[in-house]
């Protein structure tokens, strides 16, 4: 019982490391925020903008010279808090 218990725990702690998403995204990094609607927030490397995608319509945003990780940061914060 030791044994298979030992096993199952080895699979699984080694399935943890395995990435199960297809990585043809072209550079894209995107999340999603469902306060009321779900709105999808995307960067492709590169741009000195991002893509705010709602209900179909899509508008870029410009970065006004923050990088991607700050404006993302702090959208996810609003996201997460209610905002």
């Amino acid at each position: 019982m030791k044994k298979i218990a030992f096993i199952l725990l080895a699979v699984a702690s080694s399935l943890s490391f395995i990435n199960c998403s297809k990585d043809d995204d072209g550079g894209r990094d995107c999340f999603d925020c469902n306060l009321f609607v779900k709105m999808q927030y995307c960067y492709n490397e590169g741009d000195d903008f991002y893509t705010i995608s709602f209900l179909g319509e899509h508008e870029e945003v410009s970065l006004d010279g923050a990088t991607w990780g700050e404006v993302k940061s702090g959208l996810q914060e609003a996201c997460n808090m209610g905002l």
